[in-house]
This record gives structure tokens, C-alpha cells and sequence, in this order.
């Protein structure tokens, strides 16, 4: 089975589908209408990170949706409050605001604006590879060019660092970090000043890329050097996912903005900007508003979110997940020894198919594909396009997790004996 369009009126640039269409949903299973289960592999694009359907957060929505569905944004709700406060008492932030969003990319638009505001200066930094959303500030800082060109920004406001590839360590890539982003920095503040420096603390979309914490404590120095603003978009990785509720965790210096989402809703339409009420408060009332922003069944569904993730330790599951990945990756390596650069941050994995010392775009198809076949639902991808990703939900049984390193083990097999994506 390969990739089809779903025969619908929807357009073409969101219709084209993995698998079947699916009607129901349980952990990291979902299933067909004709019965067959499937592995999602993809966790819902990350978002359900405690699996489909998750009881505790169904039953609150479900119990919402028989008080109060929607408020518009100037009029609160309880739902609201609690989500807010639940996960601002989990932030890094000594007296942290939260800013609720509908989307991770308005999320990342949120968070331009108020770096504006807190700093007085316009410029952004940003870096290659980075995945930040598709939205046109939010498209300003993604790194790929394809994306961009209904929504281009105007030259110059938004200057892209090199970062180290993980995959290929240099022996300079400290100097090569420095230099990039001073030059970026210099160029943003000759035009009147740098207001945030945005990056993701893993580049999960391009392929699992980790940046070292110590990376990330050099980034924050640079950018407070200059008094821009440091933004973690921690969308795909905060709130467990990553092994961590928050990068911050690992780091010296601490982000002056988190963004997170995602895991946030694990499914329901809610992210946020997350840091000191004195940053988030510079942006006036009023100015970043939304008619769904803290919409009160998405907030009832996010609280129950962070309630479980404590409940569950989700961090420490994530890691576990990821060690086990890790282990069961490097052993099929052995019989595959065209994958290659394996990485594993908590619930992410993540590997190359490289023949003949190349990327191998054809081998990454073929490997998702005869996943599919399998009903294990994987995506490809990363800057060569040779990259297999691994996310699945992070709470699994033994029996899900057997099917998904099965799954993996038959779909590597097919392809390394040449059957065609």
C-alpha cells in the first residue's frame, strides 16, 4: 500500500493521506472501518503522546461539552483558569503568565509579538533545518524554502544560522556556531535590533536532530548579549515527550519564552506561550487574541493532560521508551548497516538509510512503505529526505511495543531485500 488522496472535494494540499480513512482510536492504535488495526507510528503528528483516546482526557472533554463548549476570547471560563494555572505551576518561570493559543504555529506568532514588545526591536533569528509552522511569521522561521513562496516576509527580518548537524559532528562546530550566529546577529541589529533568537531544542520534522544543551546555553548568551529574547518552541518536545517537562531542565541559562503544544492537548486544539509575566505582559491587552484561543473543551482536555503526565511520570516513561528504542535500533543495524546516524531523545527515534556513503531517499520510502503494508504508520523524511522517524505514543504495553519493533524489524527486511516503496 502506498500513499493515496483521499476521494473527497478537499483540496489537495491537506488531502493526501496515510492509510485508510480511520474511525476510531485507542493508545497508539487506530482502526479502519472494515476492523484492521493500525500502529500509529506518528502519534497523531506528535500530538498524542498518551495515545488515542486517552480516558482520563476524553472524559473531561466529554464532561465539558456538557457544561460549556465556547466563550469566544474575552470572556473566561473555569476550564481555562485551570489549564492555566496547572501548567503554569509545572514552568520553569518563577512568576510565569501563560498565553493561551489554538495552534502551535499562532503560538510561534504569539511569541514574535511579544518579543517585539519586550524588546522594542523587530529582527529574528532563526536556524537551519528549524520547523516552526506554517503561518507567515511562523513560515519566516521554517527552514525550508518550498513552504514559503505564497508568504514570503520582507527581506532581511529574519536571519538563519548554520547549526551543527548531530548526525555529523566537526571537530569546529563550536567555532562554526559562534561565527554564524554572530554574523546573523550583526546583520539583524544593524537593521535596528534582534528580538528573538527561535529555535526548537530537537528538530523533530527534519529528523530527530538534537541541539547539546550546551549549545542551546551559548545560543542564550548570544541572544541576551544583544537583548534579544531566547524562545524555545518546545511544541513537539516539551510536557514529556522528550524525556523532560521542559529543556530549561538541562540548561544554565534560562529561556525567556517556552512554547508548548501538542502532548499539550494530546489530540485537542490548544498550545501556548509560556515565560515571566513581565516578558509576556509587555504585549497590551488586546493584542493577541483569538476567537478559540483558551477555548474551554480544549483547556478542560489540556488539564487533564498535565494532570496525567505527573500521574504517569511521563518524562521518565518517554525514556525508558527511548532507551529501548535505542537498544532494539542498534541491534537491527547489525543486519542493516545502511541505517545509519540512529538517535533517540526520549519518545523520538530517528535513522538514516545511507548506501554507497549517500542518502538514500529510495530506501527511506521503501522502509515506510513496507511499513504500511504492515499496518505500522511511519513517516519519512529529514533535509535529504532519507531519514524513517519513530514516534509513537509513550505509554505502551508490552504487547504495543512488541508490534512496533516487529513491525519495524519486517519492514527493514523487506527493504533491504529490495521490494519496491
Amino acid at each position: 500500500m502506498t500513499e493515496v488522496k483521499a476521494a473527497s472535494p478537499e483540496a489537495r494540499s491537506t488531502g493526501t493521506v496515510l492509510g485508510p480513512e480511520f474511525v476510531q482510536g485507542a493508545g497508539p492504535w487506530l482502526y479502519a472501518e472494515d476492523g484492521t488495526a493500525w500502529f500509529d507510528g506518528t502519534a497523531g503528528s506528535g500530538a498524542v503522546t498518551l495515545g488515542h483516546q486517552h480516558p482520563a482526557v476524553t472524559a473531561a472533554a466529554v464532561a465539558q461539552l456538557g457544561r460549556l463548549t465556547a466563550t469566544g476570547c474575552k470572556l473566561g471560563s473555569d476550564a481555562r483558569r485551570r489549564m492555566t494555572a496547572r501548567l503554569a505551576r509545572l514552568s520553569p518561570y518563577r512568576d510565569p503568565a501563560v498565553l493561551p493559543t489554538a495552534t502551535g504555529a499562532e503560538a510561534v506568532e504569539s511569541a514574535l509579538k511579544i518579543a517585539r514588545a519586550a524588546t522594542g526591536h523587530r529582527g529574528v533569528v532563526a536556524f537551519r533545518h528549524g520547523y516552526h509552522g506554517k503561518t507567515a511569521g511562523a513560515l519566516a522561521l521554517t527552514w525550508r524554502p518550498e513552504f514559503k513562496p505564497y508568504s514570503a516576509l520582507p527581506d532581511g527580518e529574519v536571519g538563519t544560522v548554520e547549526l551543527p548537524d548531530p548526525r555529523h559532528p566537526r571537530p569546529d562546530d563550536d567555532e562554526r556556531l559562534r561565527a554564524s550566529l554572530t554574523a546573523a546577529l550583526d546583520a539583524s541589529d544593524a537593521r535596528g535590533g534582534t528580538a528573538a533568537v527561535v529555535l526548537e531544542p530537537v528538530q523533530v520534522t527534519e529528523g530527530v536532530l538534537a541541539v547539546a544543551p550546551a549549545v542551546l546555553d551559548e545560543i542564550a548568551r548570544q541572544a541576551h548579549a544583544r537583548g534579544a529574547l531566547l524562545v524555545l518552541d518546545e511544541i513537539y518536545t516539551g510536557l514529556g515527550r522528550a524525556g523532560r517537562l521542559f529543556t530549561a531542565e538541562l540548561m544554565a541559562e534560562r529561556p525567556d519564552l517556552t512554547l508548548v503544544g501538542k502532548t499539550l492537548g494530546n489530540g485537542f486544539p490548544v498550545a501556548a506561550v509560556v515565560g515571566e509575566r513581565e516578558i509576556v505582559d509587555a504585549l497590551p491587552p488586546g493584542v493577541q487574541t483569538s476567537t478559540f484561543s483558551g477555548q474551554p473543551v480544549s483547556c478542560a482536555a489540556a488539564a487533564a493532560v498535565l494532570e496525567t503526565l505527573e500521574a504517569e511520570d511521563l518524562p521518565a516513561r518517554a525514556r525508558a521508551l527511548g532507551a529501548r528504542l535505542a537498544d532494539d535500533l542498534a541491534a537491527l543495524s547489525l543486519r542493516h548497516p545502511w541505517m545509519a546516524s540512529i538517535r533517540t531523545v526520549g519518545a523520538l527515534a530517528a535513522f538514516d538509510c545511507v548506501r554507497d556513503s549517500a542518502p538514500d531517499p529510495a530506501l527511506a520510502r521503501a522502509v515506510t512503505s513496507a511499513a504500511l503494508r504492515g499496518r505500522l504508520l511511519l513517516f519519512g523524511g529529514g533535509p535529504e529526505g532519507a531519514t524513517v522517524k519513530i514516534v509513537p505514543p509513550a505509554l505502551l504495553t508490552e504487547d504495543d511495543y512488541r508490534y512496533l519493533a516487529d513491525g519495524l524489524a519486517a519492514a527493514l527486511d523487506a527493504a533491504g531485500r529490495g521490494e519496491p516503496a
